[in-house]
């Protein structure tokens, strides 16, 4: 059984009672003083004797030693020795529990700011497979928290100050990165013509050049390093804010990294995530989905009718390094984090006194615009009915001098009845269509992120594995759409009359882990 499949002790504890932690750090070689990683150089050094050292190969002096064989640490077996002697600081506010040694001490919590910390003896097993160590130190990490504020607007100016900054906390967050192919069968609708605006699709039936097709295709594609924290403390949207990380600098775990940070245990597992997990990776299905036309102009993806399947995946539990700062002000409680690698900075931000009320009124402005817009389309659409009917039932003068009208001024009627349909055609045709792509660029431009909110989770583009490229076909009825054109296939077809995919055989991997199992023929997004 993986360590995927074993879920966490509740709360990441075991049953020991709370002990007194003693234990060294790695020690010098030269002169036997406590070695600190530094960031900026990539290698230990000794602030005693000026000693410089390579974490790949300094030698084994302390209690951490060398870096394991990769194996299952599920928190039911014996913990090892190594982390036996290492000590946990467990916040008696939050709950929150960081790994460290005894000589990297912390006088706050770095989730809450509180000072209620107890230290203890490490009661499960820690250790991962593998590690980004942090590329800069707290001084540059305040230097890009304090540069990420100037860019918002309307911040008060009372917001920071050089003591809550000096509480930013270095912290290597425990993380399971998931690697999966992505299979999609895929069903929505499929639009062409005047049918890709919503407004017209509610009061128009299909035409020979407007029409709405029930369409069913198959899309595949693989995910590569989609993270996922381990913690329950650390808020899933703060990690994802601070997301992406570059995954060319995952080392394998050596002790020597952590000297002079704090580290967090995993409390979950894969398998406790399922739903977490599959629901985000279901997200980024949808995505790539909803960019696929299959011929149409535009394709919209049903997720009551569409199934996902994540096959032949690869999970890592790595440590990820992250800076930390909680900031009290105004009587409400601020986190931010900051990419311990990337250096990105991600949070919520305060206004000053006002100014959100007038955010939220131009919000609310735009919100109406975009409803008056809709209104709109609505009548134009119907606009040449509407001549129609005003031609059929009103009366425009005598019939005779009509008549007269056309048999002397030809001409002019032709020009009449030019500018007529022309005008017409404008505004039947051509404006609603503009007035619809206004439309979404001011529906993306209300759904884009304030430098007050904090970041958007990262695309299904961010992760996209492009040794693995997107293969989409549609197979509705008995054809599919290749790269090189339409051509029939042999691919399964669908009854088209009844909406229905036809049943498939589908036999899940007698060899797959439970947490496999669950990623297997989900409807989409449930």
């Amino acid at each position: 059984m993986a360590i995927w499949d074993k879920p966490a002790r509740a709360g990441g504890l075991g049953g020991s009672a709370t002990q007194t932690f003693s234990a060294n750090s790695v020690k010098c070689p030269n002169c036997g003083s406590n070695l600190i990683f530094d960031p900026i150089r990539g290698e230990c050094i000794c602030n005693n004797c000026g000693g410089v050292f390579d974490p790949d190969t300094l030698d084994k002096v302390g209690a951490f030693g060398f870096v394991n064989p990769e194996r299952d640490y599920d928190g039911t077996i014996e913990i090892s020795k190594e982390d036996a002697e290492r000590v946990e600081i467990v916040c008696n506010s939050c709950g929150a529990q960081i790994v460290t040694d005894k000589n990297t001490a912390s006088t706050f919590c770095a989730f809450c700011g509180s000072p209620a910390l107890v230290s203890r003896r490490l009661t499960r097993e820690f250790k991962p497979d593998y590690i980004i160590p942090f590329k800069f130190g707290k001084e540059k990490a305040i230097s890009l928290f304090e540069e990420h504020c100037a860019t918002v607007s309307h911040l008060p100016k009372s917001f920071k100050s050089k003591k809550i900054l000096e509480k930013m906390t270095g912290l290597y967050v425990p993380t399971w990165i998931i690697s999966t192919e992505v299979e999609v069968n895929v069903a929505g609708k499929g639009n062409k013509g005047r049918m890709v605006d919503e407004v017209y699709t509610e009061s128009h039936a299909n035409t020979l050049n407007n029409y709405t097709m029930l369409t069913f295709g198959k899309v595949k594609f693989r995910l590569n390093n989609v993270p996922f924290d381990g913690e329950i403390k650390i808020p899933n949207r703060l990690m994802a804010a601070c997301e992406p990380f570059d995954y060319s600098d995952l080392i394998k775990f050596r002790p020597e990294y952590l000297q002079g940070y704090f580290a967090e245990k995993y409390d979950e597992q894969p398998l406790d995530m399922t739903d977490r997990i599959y629901k985000r990776l279901d997200r980024y299905a949808f995505s790539v989905c909803e960019k696929i036309t299959f011929g149409y102009d535009t394709f919209v993806p049903d997720t009551n009718a569409s199934y996902t399947s994540y096959n032949n995946q690869n999970i890592k539990y790595a440590l990820l390094p992250c800076w930390f700062l909680n900031v009290e002000f105004d009587g409400k409680s601020y986190q931010y984090i900051v990419n311990g690698q990337t250096g990105k900075v991600a949070g919520d931000f305060p206004y000053a006194k006002g100014w959100e009320t007038i955010e939220r009124t131009g919000r609310r402005a735009k919100m109406n615009a975009i409803s008056l817009n809709t209104g709109l389309r609505a009548g134009l659409y119907l606009l040449p009915a509407l001549a129609l009917v005003l031609v059929r039932f009103f009366r425009f003068g005598d019939t005779f001098q009509w008549m007269k009208f056309i048999y002397n001024s030809p001409g002019e009627l032709l020009i009449v009845l030019i500018t007529m349909g022309l005008l017409t055609y404008f505004l039947a045709e051509i404006l609603p269509k503009i007035l619809h792509s206004k439309a979404k660029k001011d529906m993306e431009s209300l759904n884009q992120t304030s430098s007050h909110d904090i970041a958007e989770e990262q695309g299904a583009e961010a992760y996209f594995d492009t040794t693995f490229p997107v293969v989409a076909y549609e197979t509705t009825q008995d054809f599919v759409s290749l790269e090189g054109g339409w051509r029939y296939g042999e691919e399964k077809k669908y009854d088209f009359t009844s909406a229905q995919p036809e049943a498939e055989e589908q036999s899940v991997n007698e060899n797959a882990t439970e947490f496999e199992k669950q990623g297997y023929g989900r409807r989409m997004m449930h």
